[in-house]
């Protein structure tokens, strides 16, 4: 029963490691009579990504991105979105390119993560920076590949970005490639020919980041994946600035759903 348990629980989590592209909503803000507003941005290579901005009741001029893992599509945040909303901040999700109702790109699912990504994430921020100029706070949160994602850019771009918050993330791509065959026993493919400091957390904290205002860590103690070590390599280099939350009997799939009240209350300390 315990070999079956775990076998059950490694499978599961490899389906939501993998990308998996939805490009059908299962909900949407307005099901819900939320205030918010579809949007499209372009990225830097000229592809078209849906996004959604939601915004709170009262005028604000905090705005924070978030980045989904490459399972699904951004109406998976929806919940985690108007939590931000709740505590009075513009809040901008978007889908890269492939997924939802964005711009075309084929996704292949023995991939972790495609470089055409961070073009994505970049494409937002830019948005943020033209549109929404008023907004004078801008911070990032992201899960899984978009975690690590919002920790490099964050850092690479450190002059526009205030905190970052990332949820199960990596600490470079090959130390994720080695943790999945570990877990799984799958190997997964990764870009060639990436710039680093725009992929990888340990390589872009190293060379910038300096002038951000905090990064939070957040991850399961269960986790095979995203694991405390990962977590350690990536805390440890802007020490003085970061900080983590553990969240016992989860992994990277229920580091939010496991307790809601308390992740959010760990959110708004660190905010």
């Amino acid at each position: 029963m315990k070999v079956f348990v775990v076998l059950f629980l490694l499978i599961n989590s490899w389906a939501a490691i993998a990308l998996n592209p939805s490009r059908t909503y299962a909900v949407r803000p307005s099901d819900y009579g939320l205030n918010y507003e579809e949007i499209t941005i372009k990225t830097s290579d000229n592809v078209s990504l849906k996004a959604w901005l939601f915004k709170p009741a009262e005028v604000s001029y905090k705005m924070i991105i978030l980045s989904d893992d490459g399972d699904g599509n951004m109406a998976d945040l929806i919940e985690i979105a108007t939590n931000f909303v709740s505590l009075g901040y513009n809040v901008l999700t978007y889908d890269y390119r492939g997924y939802g109702e964005s711009d075309e790109f084929s996704i292949n699912p023995k991939f972790y993560i495609y470089s055409q990504f961070e073009k994505d994430l970049n494409g937002a921020i830019d948005y943020v920076k033209k549109y929404q100029s008023k907004c004078r706070t801008v911070n990032l949160y992201g899960t899984g590949l978009g975690a690590s994602l919002s920790i490099a850019i964050g850092a690479v771009r450190c002059s526009e970005i205030s905190k970052i918050i990332a949820d199960s993330p990596y600490s470079t791509l090959d130390d994720v490639q080695k943790a999945i065959k570990t877990a799984t026993g799958t190997d997964v493919l990764l870009p060639l020919g990436f710039d680093k400091n725009l992929f990888e957390p340990v390589y872009s904290l190293e060379a910038k980041g300096a002038s951000l205002n905090g990064i939070f860590i957040i991850y399961g103690k269960n986790d095979v994946v995203y694991n405390d070590d990962m977590v350690k390599k990536i805390a440890k280099i802007r020490g003085s600035i970061t900080s983590t939350y553990m969240v016992k009997n989860a992994d990277h799939l229920t580091t939010f759903s496991s307790d809601k009240d308390e992740y959010f209350k760990q959110v708004k300390a660190f905010l």
